[in-house]
C-alpha cells in the first residue's frame, strides 16, 4: 500500500483536476459569447482541422458572427465580421497579445513590435514606421531597392522560357534581400539560377518552418509541452531557429556599432543605434540593454511581417495569373499602354494602372493569406457587441471569413478584379471589407512594403512575359496548405517572352 499510495493519489488529483477543469470549462458568465461544446485540457482544437479557417466559418453559421471557443485551457473569442474586427481592434482593450513561452520565445521576451504590448510596442511601433517612412518605404530608395531584386528575378524568367518550371520559392530570396538591405545596408545578391540562395533567407525560412510545426504540435496554447516533451512539440527546434536568426542580427548590429556616424545613418541599424544612444530615461524601452533586445526583435519582427506574406502573395499571383488567361492578357495590354514595352515601371504609374491595382486586390483578397490573422488579447473586461470579452481572452479575427462572405462581394469563389473597378474601368473601388493585413490599432507595419513590393514584381514581370499553365497538369489547384500563413500547393508555369 505505501508503494500504491503515490499512485491513489495522482489518480485522485487528476479525477479532482478533470472536474474542476469541466466545472470551470461550462461556468461562464451569461453574456460571454456562445460557441461548439469542447473537452477539458484541449478544448475545442481536435475539432477545428486541417484547415480551421473553414470550421470557423460554418461555427459562424451556427453561432453568428461572435462565438467563443477554447484553444487548450484558453478562452478565445472569434470575430467574423470585418466591420466588428474594425470596431474592436480600434479600441485599445483589444491590443494586447498572448504571453506564454511560445510567443515570448520568438521574441526573445516581450521585445520588439509583433509580440509586445503597452508602453514598449506604443514606442517601437512609432519608431520604426517614422523611420521607415522618412528613410524607406515612402522614398525612392525602397523603390530602387525593391527594383533591384526585381532584376534578379526577370533574368531567372528569362533563363526559364520554354520547359514548364516551378515557381515555389521564387520569390523569398528578392524579398528577404530588399528586407535585409534596409534593415542593415547589406545586400545578399539573387543568384539568376539558384534564386534561393542566401544565408538569411535560410534562417528566416527556419524561423518560419519551426513556427509552423510548434504551432501544430499545440505547442502554441499548450506551451508546457516543452517541459513534457521538447523535441516532439517543436520546442527545441523552434529555440535553434530563433538563435540562429539572432545570431545574424547580432553580428550586423556589431558591425554598425563600430562604424556608426551618427550625423549620416544608412538603414534602420544606424537610426535604432542612435536614437539608443541619445536615450537617458530608464524606463524607455531603447534604454541600454532592454534598447538591444528590442532592437534584434525588430529585426526578427521586421522578416516575419514581410518575408513569408509578400513573397507567397506574389506566389498566388502567378498561380491566378497563368489560370485565368483573360485576366493576364487585360494586365499586360494596361501595363504596356501606360508604361510601353522598354521602361521600367515605377511607383509613380499606380494611378495610371487600375486594372493591375484592382488585381492585385483581388489576389489579396482570394489567397486569404493570413486566414486567422495575428491573435490579440483582452487588457481587461470589455462589453462589444451585448457580449462580455473578459480580460486576457484571445481575440481571433477570422480574416478568411471577412474576405470570402457572400453578402459582401457576392461570387467569393470567383477570381474577379472588376469588384474593384468603377463601371468604366477607370478608378479603383476601395472596399472597406478587404483587411488583409488586418485593421486597427495593430495594422500590419509590412503593408506599405508589401504593396509597394507586389506593384512592381508583378508591372515588371507582365511587361516582359505571359504565363501558361504546365500542359502535364493544366488543371489548377487552389486549395492552399493550410497553416498560420495560407501558401499554394507546388505548380509549375510556362514562361514566354513577349515579341516585340
Amino acid at each position: 500500500m505505501v508503494f500504491l499510495l503515490p499512485v491513489s493519489e495522482i489518480l485522485v488529483a487528476v479525477v479532482v483536476l478533470l472536474v474542476y477543469l469541466t466545472f470551470f470549462y461550462k461556468r461562464k458568465h451569461p453574456k460571454y459569447p456562445p460557441g461548439p461544446s469542447g473537452l477539458p485540457l484541449i478544448g475545442n482544437v481536435h475539432q477545428l482541422g486541417k484547415n480551421p479557417s473553414l470550421t470557423l466559418m460554418k461555427w459562424k453559421e451556427e453561432f453568428g458572427k461572435i462565438f467563443s471557443i477554447k484553444l487548450g485551457i484558453d478562452d478565445a473569442v472569434v470575430i467574423n465580421d470585418p466591420k466588428l474586427i474594425k470596431e474592436l481592434f480600434s479600441d485599445v482593450a483589444s491590443s494586447g497579445r498572448i504571453q506564454n513561452a511560445f510567443f515570448l520565445c520568438i521574441s526573445q521576451g516581450p521585445h520588439g513590435i509583433i509580440n509586445t504590448e503597452g508602453k514598449n510596442w506604443e514606442e517601437q511601433r512609432r519608431f520604426v514606421l517614422r523611420t521607415l517612412r522618412d528613410f524607406g518605404f515612402a522614398k525612392s530608395s525602397m523603390e530602387g531597392l525593391i527594383l533591384d531584386e526585381v532584376k534578379g528575378v526577370l533574368d531567372w524568367f528569362d533563363n526559364a522560357k520554354g520547359s514548364p518550371v516551378s515557381c515555389n520559392r521564387l520569390f523569398n530570396a528578392a524579398v528577404v534581400n530588399s528586407l535585409w538591405h534596409l534593415v542593415s545596408g547589406q545586400k545578399n545578391k539573387v543568384n539568376g539560377n539558384n534564386p534561393q540562395e542566401s544565408d538569411m533567407l535560410q534562417k528566416s525560412d527556419k524561423l518560419m518552418i519551426a513556427i509552423e510545426q510548434a504551432a501544430n504540435t499545440g505547442l502554441a496554447f499548450a506551451p508546457f509541452l516543452r517541459h513534457i516533451a521538447p523535441n516532439l512539440s517543436g520546442w527545441t527546434s523552434l529555440l535553434e531557429a530563433v538563435r540562429e536568426l539572432n545570431q545574424h542580427s547580432e553580428k550586423a548590429i556589431m558591425e554598425h556599432k563600430s562604424k556608426l556616424d551618427p550625423n549620416c545613418p544608412e538603414d534602420l541599424i544606424d537610426h535604432y543605434l542612435i536614437e539608443m544612444n541619445k536615450t537617458k530615461d530608464p524606463k524607455s524601452s531603447f534604454f541600454q540593454t532592454i534598447g538591444e533586445k528590442n532592437l534584434q526583435a525588430v529585426v526578427i519582427d521586421l522578416f516575419e511581417a514581410g518575408n513569408e506574406t509578400t513573397s507567397n502573395t506574389l506566389l498566388w499571383s502567378m498561380l491566378y495569373l497563368c489560370h485565368h488567361p483573360g485576366v493576364q492578357q487585360k494586365l499586360i495590354e494596361e501595363i504596356h499602354n501606360v508604361v510601353g514595352k522598354d521602361r521600367q515601371p515605377s511607383l509613380s504609374d499606380r494611378a495610371s494602372l487600375p486594372y493591375t491595382e484592382a488585381v492585385l486586390l483581388e489576389v489579396l483578397r482570394k489567397s486569404s493569406l493570413v486566414p486567422m490573422g495575428v491573435l490579440h488579447r483582452m487588457l481587461k473586461d470589455t462589453m462589444f457587441e451585448g457580449y462580455l470579452l473578459p480580460k486576457n481572452t484571445i481575440i481571433i479575427p477570422n480574416l478568411h471569413a471577412s474576405l470570402n462572405d457572400p453578402e459582401i462581394w457576392g461570387d467569393p469563389e470567383h477570381f474577379r478584379p472588376e469588384r474593384f473597378l468603377s463601371e468604366d474601368g477607370k478608378k479603383v473601388i476601395r472596399n472597406d471589407a478587404l483587411i488583409p493585413f488586418s485593421i486597427g490599432r495593430r495594422v500590419c507595419i509590412g503593408e506599405s512594403f508589401a504593396k509597394d513590393t507586389l506593384l512592381l514584381f508583378i508591372a515588371s514581370i507582365f511587361q516582359k512575359f505571359e504565363l501558361h499553365p504546365d500542359p502535364k497538369n493544366p488543371k489548377p489547384n487552389f486549395e492552399p496548405n493550410p497553416g498560420i500563413i495560407s501558401l499554394p500547393k507546388p505548380f509549375k508555369v510556362v514562361v514566354k517572352r513577349h515579341t516585340s
